[in-house]
């Protein structure tokens, strides 16, 4: 059996029947293995496929939510948890064999240190998810202009929060390269697949616009309320989380995140000026694409 280590995975899981497998594999194949694994699911036909014998020595914990909400789960799951450094995945990652180990490096000589660890999340080929917004900032000096219109002409910081409210997941071209080993620091926010000392909750904000929808940027208030109080944010370009797919933003999906654009501006003092020119512009330029699509598939 592979060495313990004193850190806990936790994830929150809806309809996981069939990612979940893949993430408990993923966790096996790992050089290191948590204490404890705590999934909340929303169903438990999800547990199904991950009650195998196989997956008895990883320690997993159940437990099943009335809930559909990813942050009500998750809180639920962390209540469970024994150890004081958390690891929080979701269900439809692939995990790299060396990814337990190394977030547990960030905090193995002081379990106290205010700051979060983000894995880098990569796609299948190994390209990361930021590809698309960095390539559309290189390529068009349009698009930089309006960004820098949203953030009242400051320059830009990587993973940043206009001031219009705008989330920009963009990295250094530098770390989008296959195979290299940086970190990323003094960003404004970071993704949902962290590393983190528990007591950190009280000094979060965890933001909760309707208890049985999807939480939109429910990472952004988590990560940006706590670098506002210090914490230090760090993307670690050698821990390495696959996801399978991304559902690019369509106008639909658009106009659902508005309230909780609206709860970013309301909550970090942002401009609400701004909010409602960048709400504007982004719905023509989600119109326009998803009318270009359209276009293109009738031909």
């Amino acid at each position: 059996m592979k060495k313990k280590l004193p850190i806990s995975i936790v994830c929150a899981s809806h309809n996981g029947k069939q990612n979940l497998p893949k993430l408990i594999d993923s966790i096996v194949k790992n050089t290191h293995w948590p204490n404890e694994i705590i999934i909340c699911g929303t169903d438990k036909e999800d547990f199904d496929l991950i009650l195998k014998k196989k997956y008895q020595k990883l320690n997993i914990k159940k437990i099943v939510s009335k809930v559909k909400n990813q942050i009500v789960q998750r809180k639920l799951a962390i209540k469970k948890t024994k150890n004081q450094i958390i690891i929080q995945v979701d269900d439809d990652l692939v995990l790299d064999k060396k990814y337990v180990y190394l977030m547990y490096l960030h905090f193995k000589k002081n379990l106290n240190l205010k700051k979060i660890v983000s894995a880098a999340i990569l796609f299948k080929n190994k390209k990361h998810q930021a590809m698309r917004w960095n390539a559309a900032f290189n390529k068009s000096l349009l698009f930089r202009f309006v960004l820098l219109f949203l953030n009242y002409g400051k320059k830009l910081n990587f993973m940043s929060i206009l001031e219009s409210g705008r989330i920009v997941p963009r990295l250094p071209d530098r770390f989008l390269k296959k195979n290299v080993k940086i970190t990323v620091e003094d960003v404004q926010w970071v993704c949902s697949t962290i590393a983190y000392n528990k007591n950190c909750l009280k000094d979060s904000i965890a933001v909760t616009i309707n208890n049985d929808k999807k939480a939109f940027y429910e990472d952004v208030f988590f990560s940006h309320s706590l670098q506002r109080k210090g914490y230090k944010l760090i993307i670690d370009r050698s821990i390495i989380a696959y996801h399978p797919k991304t559902v690019e933003t369509n106008l639909f999906i658009f106009l659902k995140t508005i309230p909780s654009h609206w709860q970013i501006v309301s909550l970090f003092n942002k401009s609400f000026f701004l909010f409602f020119i960048d709400i504007i512009i982004f719905i023509i330029i989600h119109g326009l694409i998803d009318l270009s699509k359209i276009f293109y598939k009738k031909k």
